[in-house]
């Protein structure tokens, strides 16, 4: 078995649905495979966010998220997702960077389609803008001629609705600029087309339209369920942000509480007890260490 477990493709070709759920450091990983999830995803929104309290505007560098990335992959027997966002430049920067990404673990890639300099599609602000069609393609096929691990998956992702409002979105039709330019990345070569519905119905007419494997999305902005993309025969759907979020949520109420009461007693229930903390770190691996090599 590889470190971080089953290829991603294995579990596709078995039929089973790749349930991605975000996290962003090792600890989260690892709470993320003992709930027995298949896979993990790493996205920019919850590193950003957790490691410099940022907006998803791509303040992080390459450096930085190399590195979360490999503890997070030490850390899990299951496949690993990452965000490469637009590949960090032109199809040259992809060329650099895919084998740095490969060396850290991660069995597949994100790869969108905006101009740098990106935020999250769903931030209030400025919207994004998109390179050509052809330029992406350009991109995927540098990635994948890079790749050295053919189970490495290149998932592309249009991201159509970063460049107008969700009203618009959905008054000028931009769906079927998405299939358009979902149908034209799969042409190029990419593993899986990354998709992002806003409601059950759009969901299946994407199903329906792009011609490739298909990952989904479920997020506060469209918390669908994910029996949903089961049903439409999508291979992978992703939780980006639920570890960071249900933390944050979990960490703002027990110090409210802690602070008013100033008794650790009254938050119990909202942290984890040590022989809990101690069986997700594995303590005993390391106890049985000491027992065979520690000075006697």
């Amino acid at each position: 078995m590889e470190k971080n477990g089953s290829k991603l493709k294995d579990i596709i070709n078995k039929g089973e649905l790749v349930v991605a759920i975000g996290a962003h450091d090792a600890l989260n990983a690892k709470l993320v495979e003992k709930a027995g999830f298949n896979a993990v995803y790493i996205g920019s929104y919850s590193l950003e966010g957790t490691q410099k309290t940022n907006p998803d505007i791509n303040i992080m560098t390459k450096t930085e998220k190399l590195e979360i990335f490999r503890n997070i992959t030490n850390s899990v027997n299951i496949p690993v997702i990452a965000d490469m966002e637009e590949g960090y430049g032109d199809f040259i920067s992809v060329i650099k960077i895919i084998p740095e990404f490969e060396a850290t673990g991660v069995l597949g890639v994100q790869l969108d389609d905006q101009k740098i300099p990106s935020k999250c599609p769903f931030l209030p602000g400025p919207k994004n803008q998109l390179i050509p069609i052809d330029e992406m393609c350009q991109k995927i096929k540098a990635a994948i001629d890079t790749r050295t691990n053919p189970d490495f998956m290149i998932i592309a992702r249009p991201v159509v609705i970063g460049t107008v409002s969700l009203e618009q979105f959905h008054k000028e039709n931009k769906i079927e600029e998405v299939i358009e330019r979902g149908n034209a990345y799969a042409r190029a070569g990419a593993d899986a087309i990354f998709v992002m519905p806003s409601n059950v119905e759009e969901l299946n007419y994407y199903a329906e339209k792009i011609k490739a494997s298909l990952v989904g999305i479920f997020s506060y902005v469209a918390p669908i369920p994910i029996e949903e993309f089961r049903k439409a025969g999508y291979k992978i759907v992703i939780g980006a942000n639920v570890c960071m979020l249900s933390a944050a949520k979990g960490a703002v109420n027990a110090l409210k509480i802690l602070k008013e009461t100033e008794d650790y007693n009254t938050i119990e229930n909202y942290v984890i007890t040590e022989e809990e903390f101690y069986d997700i770190v594995d303590i005993k691996k390391y106890d049985m260490y000491y027992k065979k090599y520690g000075i006697k």
